[in-house]
């Protein structure tokens, strides 16, 4: 087709659009239009139990006749589409003397609001049922709020500033990053520069238990909210978030924040968590504090989201910036912004003593050995895995683990692979280099410019840390799909790695043979999840969802109890399956071989057989935290 003929039909169609379509196209206003009024929240829970939120907006100096007000389709961080617009109820327009306005519909998640150029306010009411760090939850003991799913915007107006008024249930506090002010007996209110301030400062009301300390001159604030309470021992939590935020002010140079903000919610199960600018939420498990590892994983969930302020949330993604809300906002970065975030998460604990370097490379090699289990690790390379995360992260289908490998788990094992060749390529020319200094240069050259980074950026910020190219690296790694150097690099910084099979260290005889027969299928509730290519249960004709009931005539109960049916026959021996196909009865022969997978340990060479090259580099990669300063006179 000749290029005007497709210029005429390409005007034809954006001429022929359907509102739905016009407003998705509106752009953001120009940069005049920041001095608009701020718009104006009321938000108000009459009745916690209901669950319901009734928000009040107001809309002063908005633009033309007609405005559209919106609510996001997703929580940013969180990628995927959440549709935070059904949870919309009664939503009605009216001037500011209470005179109804003519509501349209733009799409599934925009209301077009007739104003004939008058202020104008906007009600509606919000169910907020549903407890995770990305949507709203409320009953009679709290309120976690999420921006994104709370507050509508003005299409094309995200600049605008934004003040919210609360008014709080009896005996409920207010809490959040959030300038904030007292403006009545029952009544807060916060204030935020822009629509993307207010989206990205979650608000959690009622009476928790808070503790605030002081690190650099900059005030922290754990804020714990447990309806049905808590086992963990808060000012043990406290005491080791102070030491995970004075060990990444330590790796970052400086806290670029004046007040920040863990928001953690005791649950009855994981919830994760997720980053913002001057806060955090996390979700716990309310009794997981019975055992020290409980701790533990509360340290590693708190030290990766707070890493994010800086990887994220300043140093932000080119393909991110500025968020859409209306639609996904694909990028191929995520093992950059999520992997990374874990390799430096883990190194800051080290840093913080509440991870001994045994401990790190004992967790590390247990990752390399579940990575290497992952037939899916190689298929493609992690960006595509990135850009499809919309789609296929949060959405697995069946096969997903034949032939997708999580950007977090690889993501987390290139940055730890590309720390240590930092570190020395940049000994080899006398120089100190590391993953940390590359997140400073970052930090320096986008992060406190706002400049959106590129995998462009990320190479340039290596190869300046490394003193020499480093794009082979991302090449090989990153844009190829070539086996990750990890072992190979941890024996070159002093670190002893073996390999063994599964059934290594069992004694001769019943447990040995025992442990290497080997299937190649994962199920859940006897449903087979997982089938690895190559292996016998492929080779069988398993599919997918099959249902195992019996083994050699044998019936099973429960997934422990298939293995140890299973492992019942040696290795080479045929085994018959009974399974369900649907509502069909199958059976299909299944012959066990031997376990190929390998278990890795890595361990520290004594120092004595060290170089001082690399005792000096370990001793860097693995620094605890400072040591005391004996009093004076001691």
């Amino acid at each position: 087709m000749a290029r005007s003929a497709l210029a005429l039909v390409i005007a034809s169609l954006f001429a022929a659009a359907t509102p739905s379509q016009a407003w998705a196209r509106r752009p953001r206003a120009a940069p005049a239009a920041a001095a608009a009024p701020a718009v104006r929240y009321r938000l108000a829970i009459p009745d916690p139990a209901s669950q319901y939120v009734e928000i009040e907006m107001v809309v002063e100096g908005a633009r033309g006749v007609t405005a559209g007000v919106a609510m996001p389709a997703w929580t940013p961080g969180s990628y995927v589409i959440r549709d935070h617009a059904r949870r919309i109820f009664d939503l009605r327009a009216e001037d500011l003397e209470g005179r109804p306005l003519t509501l349209g519909r733009g799409d599934k998640q925009t209301w077009l609001v007739s104003h004939g150029g008058r202020p104008f306010r906007v009600r509606y009411r919000l169910f907020a049922d549903e407890m995770s760090v990305r949507t709203n939850h409320v009953d009679d003991r709290h309120a976690s709020l999420v921006g994104p799913a709370t507050f509508l915007y003005v299409v094309g107006e995200l600049e605008r500033a934004a003040e919210v008024t609360i008014a709080l249930p009896p005996g409920w506090r207010a809490f959040s990053a959030l300038p904030q002010r007292d403006v009545g007996a029952a009544e807060v209110r916060l204030a935020a520069a822009s629509y993307d301030a207010l989206a990205d400062a979650p608000i959690e009301l009622g009476a928790p238990e808070l503790r605030r300390f002081q690190v650099e001159g900059k005030t922290i604030e754990l804020v714990m909210t447990a309806p049905a309470g808590h086992n963990a021992e808060l000012d043990r939590l406290s005491a080791e978030l102070e030491r995970i935020v004075r060990a990444f002010a330590a790796m970052m140079g400086a806290l670029p924040f004046s007040r920040y903000v863990f928001l953690v919610h005791a649950a009855a199960t994981n919830g994760g968590g997720l980053e913002h600018a001057d806060s955090s939420s996390l979700q716990v498990r309310r009794d997981q504090f019975a055992e020290d590892r409980g701790y533990e994983g509360f340290a590693h969930l708190a030290a990766h989201e707070f890493f994010h302020l800086w990887n994220v949330k300043r140093i932000r993604d080119q393909a991110l910036t500025p968020y859409d809300y209306a639609r996904e906002g694909y990028t191929r970065l995520l093992w950059f912004h999520e992997g990374f975030t874990e390799t430096l998460e883990n190194l800051a604990l080290v840093r913080a003593g509440i991870t001994a370097p045994a401990q790190h490379l004992r967790e590390l090699a247990e990752g390399w050995t579940a990575y290497r289990r992952r037939p899916g690790r190689g298929v493609a390379p992690i960006g595509e895995h990135s850009y499809d995360a919309w789609i296929k992260g949060y959405k697995p289908a069946a096969n997903h683990g034949a032939v997708m490998v999580s950007y977090y788990e690889k993501g987390g094992l290139i940055g730890a692979c590309l720390d240590l060749e930092l570190r020395l390529r940049a000994a080899s020319r006398g120089q100190r280099g590391g993953l940390d200094g590359l997140f400073r240069r970052l930090m320096r050259s986008h992060g406190a410019s706002g400049r959106g980074i590129t995998q462009a950026a990320i190479v340039a910020a290596a190869s300046a840390e490394a003193g020499e190219d480093m794009s082979d690296f991302f090449e090989r790694y990153v844009d190829g799909t070539e086996e990750l150097p990890l072992p190979a690099l941890m024996a070159k910084v002093g670190v002893r790695v073996t390999l063994s099979s599964p059934w290594e260290g069992e004694a001769a005889g019943l447990k040995e043979r025992r442990a290497r027969a080997w299937a190649g299928l994962r199920t859940s509730d006897l449903k087979v999840m997982d089938i690895e290519p190559g292996s016998p249960a492929s080779a069988a004709g398993l599919m997918y969802g099959d249902e195992v009931v019996a083994v050699a005539g044998r019936r099973v109960r429960g997934d422990q109890g298939l293995r140890e049916h299973l492992a019942d026959h040696p290795v080479g021996a045929a085994v018959e399956l009974t399974l369900f196909r649907g509502d069909r009865l199958e059976r299909r022969r299944l012959t066990l071989a031997e376990d190929p997978h390998k278990t890795y340990r890595f361990e520290l060479a004594p120092r004595e057989e060290l170089g001082p090259t690399v005792l000096a580099l370990r001793d860097a990669w693995l620094a605890g935290p400072p040591a005391a300063k004996a009093p004076a006179g001691e």
